[in-house]
């Protein structure tokens, strides 16, 4: 339509570019609140009108943070401001920062944040508050600070808010946060959780996980898994808190607890279910929202296979050696000695059957007649759960006359724990007392102390070459190495390392 041209460019043209001497008025009212549709229902956006209170044209819009909201825009074009300016806020994210429970006190983690932005056509100065954010819901906590506390906007330009909180939720449930600046308003919620105590290391699979072969060969691919895992807590507070569902999933295997109510002492039960779809033979571990580690899988050690399960024979079984200290499995397959000295022992070398037989890194050693030593990497993660080395030699894994055993937690387990590269260094077993050093020392001494023959070899890397006594006390000799003989004897055929 066209008032005063004939030439409309647009959807409505009232000004004739050269003729037109008459303004456009805006409907007038002293609130935009009395503003109706004069077809009924909501006003339509975009509607414009002219605050005579305020001296300055508003619009009808759509909250940018909530579809579902509607208002009047704040002044435009006010007539006492010669720079107009409009601010807005931008939510950031989960406005509140860090874990809120019951009772834990505030860290500089716990902040709200939210942004704030000149959508004008001139610079503002703002200045800012803890007053401007109002918690509610749950007593205990304030703001205290925030940051920055003023800001000049251009046009166009954003300021990020951060406020610090402080204290301590009194309970739990669902605390608000309400931030308010001149005419702009925004809420945000958070869930303030309980704080029981949950024994981690008393958590168990109550022998419910289906099927059980997992113990053994580790989880398969494509296999379907069902359990229960139960962790056992304490609450100390009185409180009518519910602890919040929770759900975990990693490789296609998912654990579900559906929340509860919190008592003075009980348990929370996951559900598992799901088809493992990792690596075969793996394992997977569960971090809870309470830091708690959920492992499923194979055994960490052959002493820990035996344990579990007395009756299990000696064999070939999977290990996950990285169980209960990282969450990324490290499978390798070990051979298990289940009945010498209480067994639970694991073959990390075994020796060639002629004297001078050059030995080389495997990944597995499958049974005491099998050649070869395991790569430094494995040894140092089998050792790290064990306590002592045991060496033996003679003329058979059925039939060997000599065995020395170290004792508990001493210098051969240290050693075989160490990365060193140093002769005579932490990575190595030996000295003047060779035997006795191997049994009796329960520390690493201190490079420099350790006294190494001048016919024996005078390099030492650490695994396999770790242990050698050249004409000392009853003539031990443990180099996995082709220029030395690995017997307590010369004439003994067959060697061999182990750790428990």
């Amino acid at each position: 339509m066209g008032i005063g041209t004939t030439t409309p460019r647009g959807a409505l043209d009232i000004n004739n570019p050269t003729t037109a001497i008459f303004g456009l008025v805006l409907p007038t009212n002293d609130s935009p609140d009395n503003m109706i549709n004069p077809q009924g229902g909501n006003i339509a956006f975009g509607t414009i009108m002219y605050d005579s209170k305020d001296d300055c044209i508003r619009y009808y819009q759509t909250n940018t943070a909530n579809d579902s909201i509607e208002k009047w825009s704040s002044c435009i074009l006010k007539a006492t401001d010669r720079n107009a300016f409009k601010l807005n806020y931008i939510p950031i994210g989960k406005s509140f920062t860090s874990n809120y429970k019951k009772g834990v006190t505030m860290t500089a983690a716990n902040t709200f944040r939210i942004a704030v932005t000149n959508e004008g056509y001139s610079p503002v100065t703002v200045n800012f508050s803890p007053s401007d954010l109002v918690l509610s819901g749950i007593e205990g906590i304030t703001a205290t600070s925030v940051s920055p506390t003023s800001a000049t906007l251009n046009a166009g330009a954003t300021v990020e808010l951060t406020y610090r909180l402080s204290g301590a939720p009194a309970d739990c449930g669902i605390l608000t946060g309400t931030w308010t600046k001149l005419d702009l308003q925004y809420s945000a919620p958070v869930n303030v959780a309980p704080s029981p105590i949950y024994n981690c290391t008393q958590g168990s699979w109550n022998e419910s996980v289906i099927p059980e072969e997992y113990k053994l060969n580790g989880l398969i691919s494509g296999q379907s898994y069902t359990g229960t895992y139960t962790i056992p807590y304490t609450d100390d507070t009185e409180s009518n808190c519910d602890i919040p569902a929770e759900t975990i999933t990693k490789d296609g295997l998912t654990l579900t607890y559906t929340g509860g109510p919190v008592s003075a002492t009980g348990t929370i039960t996951y559900t598992l279910s799901g088809t493992y779809t990792g690596r075969n033979n793996g394992s997977v571990t569960f971090v809870t929202n309470t830091g708690c580690w959920i492992y499923l899988g194979p055994f960490g050690s052959c002493k820990e296979l035996l344990e579990k399960i007395p009756d299990t024979p000696s064999g070939l079984y999977y290990f996950d050696l990285h169980k209960n200290v990282n969450t990324s499995p490290y499978i390798n397959r070990l051979y298990c000695d289940m009945t010498t000295d209480g067994g639970g022992w694991a073959l990390v070398a075994r020796n060639g059957s002629t004297s001078r037989t050059g030995q080389t890194a495997r990944n597995l050693i499958s049974e005491p007649t099998d050649n070869g030593y395991l790569p430094r990497t494995t040894v140092t993660l089998i050792a790290n759960t064990g306590s002592q080395v045991q060496l033996r030699s003679g003329n058979s894994p059925t039939n060997y006359a000599h065995k020395i055993t170290s004792q508990p937690g001493g210098a051969a387990i240290l050693a075989l724990r160490s990365g060193g590269n140093v002769n005579g260094g932490s990575a190595t077993w030996h000295r003047a007392g060779a035997v006795q050093d191997f049994m009796n020392n329960p520390t690493i001494r201190p490079i420099g102390t350790w006294n190494w023959e001048v016919s024996c070899q005078t390099s030492a890397v650490g695994w396999p070459k770790m242990y050698h006594s050249c004409g000392i006390t009853n003539n031990v000799h443990w180099l996995m190495d082709f220029i030395e003989e690995n017997r307590t004897s010369i004439s003994d055929p067959w060697a061999s390392t182990w750790i428990r």
